[in-house]
């Protein structure tokens, strides 16, 4: 099926430098993906996707564009997942949790929400891939303005993904 989520676009120079990393690596699956910080989990499929968008516009209209920068790499404990982590997660819990208040209906959550863009999720990895993603810095402030809703869904493709961006609003109102 297909999994839909709620997601901060990040911005260039940043977006650039995380697929390169993807590339460099060789996840397809990652790599066909856009450069995100995801703020939810998917929607879940008896959702009405125009309420949900129209709650998501009202949020939108009413969050500041979040200033960061991200800090060194990350691995998740006990798994191939290599992340950005940021340097204030307070604006993305609070923007998280005002998502979750407006009533969209997601599927439960299989891990604590920890805030972060994706670096490579392919498995196996060895130590020297490993050495070089935690060395991973990606310098520079950034500000994120663009909350994208993206639909994932299963794919012939090299990737085995499709991602189709169904909806994108400008932070602090306008949409595009």
């Amino acid at each position: 099926g297909a999994l839909t989520y709620v997601v901060l676009d990040v911005p260039e120079p940043q977006a650039s430098a995380v697929m390169s990393i993807r590339r460099a690596h060789q996840d397809l699956f990652r790599a066909a993906l856009p450069v995100e910080i995801t703020l939810t989990d998917s929607i879940d499929s008896l959702q009405d996707p125009r309420d949900a968008f129209e709650s998501l516009e009202g949020v939108a209209a009413e969050t500041q564009p979040i200033r960061t920068s991200f800090l060194k790499a990350h691995r998740f404990p006990g798994s191939d997942t290599f992340v950005m982590r940021l340097a204030d997660e307070m604006p993305f819990r609070d923007l998280r949790n005002r998502i979750e208040a407006t009533g969209i209906a997601f599927q439960p959550s299989e891990y604590a929400f920890v805030p972060h863009c994706t670096l490579r999720t392919r498995s196996p990895v060895s130590d020297e891939d490993a050495r070089q993603l935690l060395g991973t810095e990606i310098p520079g402030p950034m500000v994120l303005d663009r909350l994208s809703i993206y639909t994932l869904t299963r794919a012939t493709a090299p990737s085995g993904v499709s991602c189709d961006l169904r909806l994108r609003l400008q932070l602090g109102g306008s949409s595009s």
